[in-house]
């Protein structure tokens, strides 16, 4: 790539952000596995609050945007991230030296806002960000009640029971203490 990065215009600046935020996530939890999992929720957490732009419709794993992963496929192949797969384990998501000329892209509200996402979600896992995503998207698109929160995302996630989903959504400041 060549030239200047235009700072609104530029078609790496999701790109960035991704970046940025797999930058930051292992800055935080060096160690912790990022996968694209927890870039999708962590992202969907972004276009909630209009930081990032992305379409989500809910999946299994909830709320999912096949615009983010190809933006992510995009980011990988322009070196702003490494994606590497290891059998038994899932996908390994790492920032590159590179990303931190796509990040420059970002202003500082953008990057305010992806900082806070890691301190309150990062140290979640993927599985339990799934579930902070599902309760969030059930709440924003079909209206349901801080109430009935828990009992429906179990409705969704079957595997997880109605207290535990209750006490992971406390832990992300979803649902009162």
């Amino acid at each position: 790539m060549s030239g200047d990065l235009n700072h609104d215009e530029s078609i790496f600046k999701s790109s960035g952000m991704i970046g940025y935020l797999v930058k930051r996530l292992s800055e935080e939890y060096p160690g912790k596995q990022v996968g694209k999992t927890i870039i999708q929720k962590i992202m969907y957490l972004l276009t909630r609050n209009n930081i990032a732009r992305f379409d989500f419709s809910m999946y299994h794993y909830g709320p999912y945007s096949s615009e983010l992963s190809g933006e992510l496929s995009f980011a990988e192949k322009n070196g702003i991230v490494k994606i590497t797969w290891k059998d038994n384990e899932g996908y390994f998501i790492e920032p590159t030296t590179d990303a931190d000329r796509f990040v420059a892209l970002l202003d500082g509200d953008e990057r305010q806002a992806v900082d806070e996402a890691v301190t309150q979600f990062g140290k979640f896992t993927a599985k339990d960000l799934s579930l902070i995503a599902t309760a969030l998207y059930l709440k924003d698109n079909f209206g349901v009640e801080d109430s009935k929160l828990a009992e429906a995302v179990h409705n969704a996630k079957k595997s997880y029971s109605p207290d535990y989903i209750s006490k992971v959504l406390k832990a992300g400041k979803i649902l009162p203490n």
